[in-house]
C-alpha cells in the first residue's frame, strides 16, 4: 500500500533528534521518524516544526538545528518553499521538509523576524504553544484555562503572515483565541495536529463548532496520534494499547460532521507518546490497508494522506 504518499502536518523530529542522540539518516529503534522509516512509510513531506518558539533564543537555536538537519546531504531532505517543490519529490529519493514555527513568542512586535522567517522558507505558523504570549493565549494541557484571546499584535500577525503566504495553524490556541482568529482570517486555516473534543474531552482538541468553522474556511485538520488526545475514557492519559480503530473513529467523526476534505494527518511524531499500533512513520501503509478494509476508498485515503493539506497550501502560499 505504499502507493499512498503522505504529507504529515506536524512532526517534531528536527528539534527532538539531537536530544535523542541519533542520526536522521540512519534507521533507529528510538523516536518515530528517520529517513529509512519515512521512506518505508512513503512520507513524501512533512511540516518539521521548531518547538516551542517561546523566546527569540528558542527561535534562533531552533532555526540553527533545523537548517543543520535539512542541509546535511546524508539526510536526503529537500526544503519545500513553494507548491512546485512537491513535484520534485515524486521521482526523487528526497523527503520534503517544510519549515513550521510551533508558537510565535520569539517574533518581534514589528514582525521583522516573521518576514525573515518567510524568506528562509517559513510556510506555517501557530501563534502560541501551550502558553500565553504577546500574540494570544494557548490551550493548556490541564483543565484550568485562561479566558483571554488574541491581542492586537496577534491580529496584526495574522494579517501579516497571510499576506506573506504563510499558513496559519490553530492547533494550540485556546477557544477565545481560535474564534478571534477565525473572525479575521481571510484564507483557509489548518489545525496541524488536533482531534475532536466530543470524542476525547481534552482542551487541546477541537469542539464541533470549531471543526465546522475550519471547514467553513476551507481548511483541514491533521489527526494527532498522541494517546493523550485519543484516549476517550481517560483524556490526557497515555495508553499505548490504542488501535487503528481509535484513529478511524476520529476520522469518521470529522467526516460525518463536515466532509472528507476536512481530514488530514498531523501525527505529532517525535513530540508525544503514540499507540504501539502506530509506533512510527513506517506504519502508515498498514493503517491505509486497515482503512481500505473498513469502508474507505482509495480516493478518500489520497485526500487524507496528502491531498487535503496540499490543497490548503495552494490556497495560502504564494
Amino acid at each position: 500500500m505504499t502507493k499512498f504518499p503522505v504529507i504529515d502536518g506536524h512532526i517534531d523530529t528536527a528539534t527532538k533528534i539531537l536530544k535523542q542522540n541519533r542520526a536522521f539518516s540512519e534507521r533507529s529503534k528510538i523516536g518515530h521518524c528517520d529517513y529509512p522509516r519515512m521512506r518505508e512509510g512513503n512520507v513524501q513531506a512533512a511540516l518539521f516544526a521548531i518547538y516551542p518558539v517561546v523566546t527569540i533564543d528558542h527561535l534562533i537555536k531552533g532555526l540553527d538545528l533545523w537548517f543543520k538537519m535539512v542541509t546535511d546531504p546524508n539526510n536526503h531532505l529537500l526544503q519545500v518553499k513553494n507548491i512546485n517543490d512537491f513535484s520534485k519529490l515524486k521521482d526523487s529519493m528526497q523527503i520534503g521538509a517544510i519549515l513550521h514555527f510551533e508558537g510565535a513568542g520569539g517574533i518581534d512586535d514589528d514582525f521583522n523576524l516573521l518576514r525573515i522567517g518567510y524568506h528562509l522558507g517559513l510556510r506555517c505558523i501557530s501563534l502560541t504553544w501551550a502558553n500565553t504570549n504577546k500574540f494570544g493565549t494557548g490551550a493548556r494541557f490541564i483543565k484550568h484555562q485562561k479566558k483571554s484571546g488574541l491581542t492586537d499584535n496577534g491580529r496584526e500577525l495574522i494579517f501579516e503572515a497571510q499576506s506573506l503566504g504563510i499558513t496559519i495553524d490553530v492547533s494550540h490556541l485556546n477557544d477565545p483565541s481560535f474564534w478571534d482568529l477565525h473572525e479575521i482570517a481571510k484564507k483557509p486555516i489548518i489545525a496541524t495536529h488536533s482531534n475532536a473534543r466530543s470524542l476525547t474531552n481534552h482542551p487541546r482538541n477541537l469542539t464541533d463548532n470549531q471543526i465546522k468553522a475550519i471547514q467553513e474556511k476551507k481548511g483541514t485538520i491533521g489527526i494527532n496520534f498522541s494517546t493523550a488526545f485519543l484516549n476517550a475514557e481517560n483524556p490526557g492519559k497515555q495508553d499505548p494499547n490504542l488501535g487503528f480503530d481509535v484513529i478511524k473513529d476520529q476520522m469518521d467523526y470529522l467526516i460525518n460532521l463536515t466532509d472528507i476534505n476536512t481530514v488530514a494527518i498531523g501525527s505529532d511524531y517525535d513530540g508525544t507518546s503514540v499507540p504501539d499500533s502506530l509506533k512510527d512513520c513506517s506504519t502508515f501503509p498498514a493503517f491505509w490497508e486497515y482503512l481500505l478494509e473498513h469502508g474507505y476508498s482509495e480516493q478518500d485515503i489520497n485526500k487524507i494522506s496528502h491531498e487535503n493539506l496540499l490543497r490548503v497550501f495552494k490556497k495560502t502560499w504564494k
